[in-house]
C-alpha cells in the first residue's frame, strides 16, 4: 500500500516544478541543455499530483462554474480532496476489475468527475476520453477498438450519448462496469464509491513513464477508430512546456473551455495546472458551447482572476465582438489553437484588449504542442512558432506510402515533420501506424508525420498552410471524408464522389460532397442530400450541399484531384457572398491563385470604392484564408 496524503509542512516550490518562460528562441537552446524528465520531480501523474499537493493542501486545484454563472453555484476542489479522489478513483477502477489494470472510458464534459476519472485510470491501468456528443455507434466502436471494460458517464448535465447508454453497451459488450456521475442510482453513483474507498493508494501502480497510459482517440469523429498511445511521460513534458509558454507561475488561473477529450482541454490546460500546482477554472460542463460563456467572459475574467487559456480563433473573433473589457482585466496570454488566426483578429484583438492573440499547433500524436510564440516579443502573425523545446521541425517531401524522400529547402512546402520525446510510437491498431511514423527518414531517426503542409523560414518559424491529410473538421467532429464518400459511392447514378470541407468562420469547416453522375442521370442535388440523411451514419458527417459537376478532376494517374475543389469551393462560396453584397453595383469575378503559402481568395471589380472595398474585407474576414481585392490596375489587402 502506497501512503498518498499530502504533506501540511511546506516545500521549496523549485522541488516539484521548474519554472520558466519562454521568450525567446535563445530559451529553448538554452533548456535543451538539460533534460526534459529534469523539469519537474513527480516522473508520473499520480506523483505530480501528489507533490504539487504536498505545497499547500488547501488551495483551490479546480473551480467548476456553474451553467448559470452564479458564483454561489461554484464547485471547488482544494488539492487535497483532488489527491484523496484521483486515489479513490484508481482504487474503484482497480477493484472493478478483479485486481488487474482496467481500460476505463470516460465520456462526460468539463466537469471535475472528468480529471479524477483520468487521473484515476492512468493510474490504475489505461484512460480513454470519449466525446460524449458522438452518436452511439462511434462510442460502441471506440469502447470496443480500445477494449474498455469500465464506463464513466452522466445523464445529468445536457443531452450527450449517454442519453442512449443502453444502445451502446448492447454492441459493447466488453465493458463490465458503468458508474455514472450524479446519479440517483446509489449502486452506479461514481461519488458514492468514491466516498466508499480508502483515499490512499490500495495497490501499488505501474512506475514506468514510457508505458502507454492513455488511448487517445483521433484522426476523426465518424469512420474507423485510429486510437494514439500516449505515454505519462510524454503527457507531462507536454504539459510542462505548455506552462513555459502559458505561464508557469503558481498563482495562474487557467480557463479551461476545451473539452476534456481533446489534447487541449486534458493535456496542455488541466494536466498542465496539476503539474505546476495553479487553479484550474473550469468554464461550466459546458465550456466554449455555452453562449454566455463568451458574452461574459470579461466578467469571468475578472470575477475568477482568470489569467490564461486556450480558444480557437472564432471564439477569440466573437470576444472581440462582444462586451468591452475593462482595463485591469488581469487576463496575462490568450493561446489559439484548431486553426489559423486570421491577420484582421490578430491585429485587432490586442490592439482592443492589451492581449496578444498566441497561436499555437500540434496534434494528438504529439501529445500536445509542437509549436510556441515565445513570449514578451510580438507574436508572428500566421506562424505557429518556434518548434518546442526538446524537438525538431523539418519540411519533407513523402511519397503515397508516407516514405521519406527528401528535405525540401528553407521557405519551400512540405509536410511538417516532428522529432522528440513526445512523438507517439504509434496507435493501438499498429496497421494504422505506417501513416504517421515517416519511414526513411535520415539516421533511422523517428519522425511523425503531422499531416499538416507547411514551411519553414530562415529563423526555423513554422508556418502552416493547410492539411495534407483529408479530414474535415467541423466545430468538435473531425469527419473523415471516405465515409460521405462510400455513403454517397453506394448510389447507382454516381460516378465519382470526393467530399472536402467548406471553409466556415463558425464552424471552421462543413463537409461538402462534389459528385459526378453517370451520362443521361436526371438525379438533381436535393435528392442526392436526402439520400445522404438516410445513408451516411453520422450527423456530423451529413453534407449541407452537393456540388453536381461534369468532370472530376483527377491527376496524372486517376486520383481525384482535391486541390482544385478546395479551390472551387471558396469561389462558389465567395460568388454566394458577392452575389447578395454587389447586387446592381459591380460586376466581379472570384478567382484562387496558385500560393505557395496560405491560401488567397482574389476578388476582382470594376469599380475602385474605398467604402466597397472595406465592406467587402469585412465580409471574408474570420476566414481561414487570405482575401485580396484587384480594381483595374490597383489592388487593395
Amino acid at each position: 500500500m502506497m501512503d498518498t496524503r499530502a504533506s501540511r509542512e511546506n516545500r521549496n516550490i523549485d522541488e516539484v516544478v521548474r519554472r520558466h518562460l519562454i521568450t525567446g528562441a535563445q530559451d529553448i537552446v538554452e533548456l535543451e541543455e538539460r533534460d526534459p524528465v529534469d523539469m519537474f520531480a513527480g516522473q508520473t501523474i499520480f506523483k505530480s499530483l501528489a507533490a504539487a499537493a504536498a505545497i499547500d493542501i488547501e488551495k483551490p486545484a479546480m473551480v467548476l462554474l456553474d451553467l448559470s454563472l452564479e458564483t454561489t453555484k461554484k464547485q471547488v476542489l482544494s488539492y487535497e480532496v483532488y489527491l484523496r479522489k484521483v486515489s479513490q478513483a484508481a482504487n474503484i477502477f482497480r477493484s472493478l476489475n478483479g485486481g488487474e489494470p482496467p481500460v476505463v472510458a470516460a465520456m462526460l464534459p468539463i466537469i471535475p468527475e472528468g480529471f479524477i476519472a483520468a487521473w484515476g485510470a492512468v493510474t490504475a491501468g489505461i484512460f480513454m476520453p470519449v466525446n460524449p456528443h458522438l452518436e452511439p455507434a462511434m462510442v460502441a466502436a471506440l469502447l470496443t477498438a480500445s477494449g474498455a471494460n469500465i464506463l464513466v458517464t452522466t445523464t445529468a448535465h445536457g443531452p450527450s450519448a449517454a442519453d442512449r447508454l443502453n444502445e451502446i453497451l448492447a454492441v459493447a459488450p466488453g465493458v463490465h462496469s458503468v458508474l455514472l456521475v450524479d446519479s440517483d442510482n446509489i449502486d452506479m453513483d461514481f461519488s458514492r464509491h468514491l466516498e466508499a474507498m480508502d483515499g490512499n493508494l490500495a495497490f501499488t501502480p505501474d512506475q514506468d513513464p514510457l508505458a502507454t497510459c492513455t488511448y487517445l482517440p483521433t484522426g476523426g469523429t465518424t469512420g474507423q477508430p485510429k486510437l494514439a498511445k500516449l505515454t505519462q511521460q510524454g503527457m507531462l513534458i507536454n504539459a510542462w512546456i505548455g506552462g513555459a509558454i502559458m505561464g508557469p507561475d503558481a498563482d495562474e488561473v487557467i480557463g479551461i473551455g476545451m473539452p476534456s477529450f481533446h489534447v487541449g482541454g486534458l493535456i496542455m490546460l488541466a494536466l498542465r495546472s496539476l503539474l505546476y500546482g495553479q487553479k484550474a477554472l473550469l468554464l461550466t460542463a459546458a465550456g466554449f458551447r455555452n453562449r454566455d460563456v463568451v458574452e461574459n467572459f470579461w466578467d469571468i475574467v475578472q470575477s475568477e482572476a482568470m489569467t490564461s487559456l486556450i480558444a480557437t480563433p472564432t471564439t477569440a473573433a466573437m470576444i472581440l465582438n462582444g462586451k468591452m473589457a475593462p482595463t485591469d482585466h488581469g487576463l496575462r496570454t490568450f493561446t489559439c489553437g484548431g486553426s489559423t488566426i486570421p491577420l484582421e483578429l490578430g491585429t485587432a484583438f490586442p490592439a482592443t484588449f492589451g492581449v496578444e492573440l498566441r497561436e499555437v499547433w500540434g496534434a494528438t500524436e504529439f501529445h500536445g504542442f509542437q509549436g510556441c510564440q515565445p513570449n514578451v516579443v510580438k507574436p508572428r502573425i500566421g506562424s505557429v512558432g518556434l518548434p518546442s523545446p526538446w524537438h525538431r521541425a523539418k519540411a519533407v517531401e513523402v511519397d503515397e506510402n508516407n516514405i521519406f524522400v527528401r528535405e525540401v529547402e528553407r521557405g519551400k512546402q512540405g509536410v511538417i515533420a516532428i522529432n522528440g520525446p513526445c512523438v507517439c510510437d504509434g496507435y493501438l491498431d499498429s496497421s494504422q501506424d505506417a501513416g504517421f511514423i515517416i519511414s526513411g527518414m535520415p539516421n533511422d531517426e523517428k519522425w511523425g508525420s503531422s499531416g499538416d503542409l507547411g514551411r519553414i523560414d530562415e529563423d526555423g518559424f513554422i508556418w502552416i498552410d493547410g492539411r495534407a491529410k483529408d479530414v474535415i473538421i467541423r466545430g468538435g467532429h473531425n469527419i473523415e471524408p471516405k465515409v460521405i464518400e462510400e455513403a454517397l459511392s453506394s448510389h447507382p447514378d454516381i460516378v465519382l464522389v470526393a467530399a472536402i470541407g467548406r471553409p466556415d468562420k463558425v464552424k471552421g469547416e462543413l463537409p461538402v460532397a462534389y459528385v459526378q453522375v453517370r451520362h443521361g442521370s436526371s438525379i438533381s442535388a436535393a435528392e442526392l442530400l436526402a439520400y445522404c440523411r438516410d445513408s451516411v451514419p453520422e450527423r456530423a458527417a451529413c453534407p449541407v450541399a452537393i456540388e453536381l459537376i461534369d468532370k472530376m478532376p483527377l491527376t496524372a494517374v486517376g486520383k481525384i484531384f482535391k486541390p482544385a475543389l478546395r479551390d472551387d469551393v471558396i469561389c462558389r462560396m465567395a460568388n454566394e457572398i458577392l452575389t447578395d453584397r454587389l447586387a446592381g453595383i459591380s460586376n466581379f469575378s472570384v478567382s484562387v491563385p496558385e500560393s505557395a503559402g496560405r491560401k488567397q481568395l482574389l476578388i476582382s471589380l470594376e469599380i475602385e470604392s474605398s467604402s466597397l472595398n472595406a465592406d467587402i474585407m469585412e465580409l471574408f474576414s474570420g476566414f481561414d484564408f487570405n482575401t485580396r481585392i484587384k480594381v483595374k490596375e490597383s489592388q487593395v489587402s
